[in-house]
């Protein structure tokens, strides 16, 4: 299985220099197609450019990107598709002078982890049930039917929301300029730790400083809530 991921990976690497080459010439706006696709994956890292990005779910194993990618001007993004054990590693970066935007799909394994970097834009994520992890900045990010253990999210001039349908084990948010409600299952208690250098945070979920399920969030501005859902 390893060695079918690999050759994916070498395939899509190949695809994505030629697209660069076919956009080298001129300032006119080019658009291109992203197909990346990888098998027994339990680990996917994505850092995304501006635009919509749509993370849903499969029970297979494959890890699949798709949609496409938008640049104006003489450069076309950085591409990088990278595969370590089973972590699928993808990477696409605006080329200086060239502003880009994507709209993409990522389909992963329910179980996988799973990490994004996102500079601007909206972010849905659908029915994950492994660890996630966003990094983000001007984006609105809506995450529903969770059942992933952990969540990590450190948002910067965005809006955070995050619906869980089942507890939990640890979720820790950070928020500068930005905005944030996570909605957790009130059949247990959670032990909640916060700070707020400038803003505010409601917490509406029952509490219990010896629960294993832990909840930090941390406020350097903007605002919180922790509601039952």
């Amino acid at each position: 299985m390893l060695l079918g991921v690999v050759a994916a990976a070498v395939v899509v690497t190949a695809a994505a220099s030629a697209v660069g080459h076919a956009g080298g010439h001129g300032n006119a706006a080019t658009s291109r197609p992203v197909s990346v696709k990888a098998d027994a994956v339990t680990a996917v890292d994505l850092q995304a450019v501006p635009g919509h990005l749509s993370v849903v779910t499969t029970t297979s194993s494959q890890a699949a990107l798709t949609g496409v990618l938008d640049w104006n001007g003489r450069q076309a993004p950085a591409a990088t598709t990278r595969v370590s054990g089973h972590r699928l590693s993808l990477s696409y970066q605006c080329a200086q002078g060239s502003p880009c935007t994507a709209e993409w799909q990522l389909v992963v394994p329910r179980h996988a982890a799973v990490t994004l970097q996102v500079p601007a834009g909206y972010v849905t994520v659908a029915g994950l049930a492994g660890p996630l992890r966003i990094t983000a900045s001007s984006v609105d990010v809506s995450a529903t039917g969770l059942s992933s253990p952990r969540l990590q999210a450190a948002i910067t001039s965005g809006h955070l929301s995050a619906v869980f349908s089942t507890a939990p084990q640890q979720v820790n948010i950070s928020l500068a300029s930005a905005q944030s409600t996570v909605k957790l299952p009130a059949d247990v208690a959670y032990d909640v730790s916060d700070q707020v250098a400038s803003g505010y945070i409601q917490v509406s979920i029952p509490e219990s400083s010896n629960s294993s399920h832990a909840v930090t969030v941390m406020v350097l501005s903007g605002e919180a809530a922790l509601l039952p859902s």
